[in-house]
């Protein structure tokens, strides 16, 4: 009763007085070999796991629909019959996908020359081995994908990082919103593009837009694991920097502990980006492929510009600058994390 009681008390504190609270008792129980109230430690624990659900469930809802993590990720969408659902609906998508792609070339390959039929064949092809990638790594995660949030709501806890809700939603929206712009766009451009042939646009949204929408929505979430390790580094380098300046006062174990957090998140900036390693690796490979692709079109286009309209310009440039973004983007968000890493402090806190 009186641990019901205490556990009560302190889930009604406001939540960064809860979180504050929770560290100074980690902080004092870890001299022994638990915290001395293991089952409020735990119940903080789920508590920051659920929080971060609740800022990323919008997203987790669009990723678990188009195959970017598994329904397990969903609280209470654990039963074997969500698994079953999902898997239905992913397999029968990408074989729309597959089928689509062939009508698509198989339907154009008579008004293409065979360099140009061997690019578009060549960069369809990578689109689908990276959806099927992605579907095959994220069904993988179903029993440790909980684990990531436990171990981010861990860390947190640990280390007294406050999460700030407005800014993850934001960061969130702008990236769908830019999402959503691509996809806005492309719509008129790909009909107008075959005006006289409905099911022919079809398959070329399809082949091509509908592809980067599942791979886009799948780095969506990866951009957010990295925008949240830079933030929580940034958070650590503060407090290495605060306690190094103390002189003769520096807490010798504070300063131990900041470098187990701050090793611990390398490990698990490591294991994200392992996990969408192959995916990456498809993307910068169909980035390119689609860059060299349009690039061999625009000389051919100048050379002979009465056959290309303003809106094969547009749909070109716009796939262009969307692979461009990505690459980019790719490249910022490590650079943002890299950067953060200071060997240098994190070896004199030894």
């Amino acid at each position: 009763m009186r641990a019901s009681k205490m556990s009560n008390e302190m889930l009604k504190l406001k939540r960064k007085a809860r979180r504050i609270a929770a560290w100074t008792q980690l902080q004092q129980g870890l001299a022994g070999k638990q915290p001395r109230n293991w089952n409020l430690t735990q119940q903080l624990y789920k508590s920051n796991a659920e929080q971060l659900h609740q800022e990323l469930r919008f997203l987790l809802i669009i990723c678990v629909l188009f195959g970017s993590v598994p329904f397990a990720v969903l609280p209470h969408c654990t039963s074997r019959m969500h698994d079953v659902v999902q898997h239905c609906w992913l397999f029968l998508l990408y074989v729309w996908l597959c089928f689509s792609a062939y009508l698509e070339l198989s339907d154009s390959s008579g008004d293409l020359n065979n360099l140009e039929r061997n690019f578009y064949i060549f960069e369809s092809i990578t689109y689908l081995i990276h959806i099927a990638c992605i579907i095959i790594i994220s069904l993988s995660w179903k029993r440790r994908i909980g684990q990531v949030f436990d171990t981010i709501g861990k860390f947190d806890l640990a280390s007294g990082y406050i999460v700030k809700r407005k800014k993850i939603r934001r960061f969130v929206h702008f990236q769908l919103l830019l999402l959503l712009i691509f996809i806005s766009c492309t719509i008129p451009i790909v009909f107008f593009n075959s005006v006289e042939n409905f099911w022919k646009s079809w398959y070329n949204w399809n082949t091509y837009v509908v592809p980067n929408t599942l791979t886009s929505i799948s780095f969506v979430l990866y951009y957010t694991l990295m925008e949240g390790i830079c933030r929580r580094l940034k958070c650590l380098v503060k407090s290495l920097h605060a306690e190094l300046q103390r002189g003769i006062f520096i807490r010798r174990a504070a300063l131990q502990e900041l470098r187990l957090q701050h090793r611990s998140l390398l490990h698990f900036t490591k294991i994200v980006n392992q996990t969408f390693g192959l995916s990456i690796l498809l993307l910068y490979a169909s980035s390119l492929i689609n860059f060299n692709t349009n690039l061999f079109l625009f000389y051919k286009a100048i050379e002979n510009s009465t056959g290309a309209h303003w809106n094969w310009w547009a749909y070109n440039n716009l796939f262009l600058l969307m692979h461009t973004c990505k690459m980019f983007c790719l490249l910022y968000f490590n650079h943002n994390v890299q950067r953060e890493q200071l060997p240098n402090i994190v070896e004199h806190c030894s």
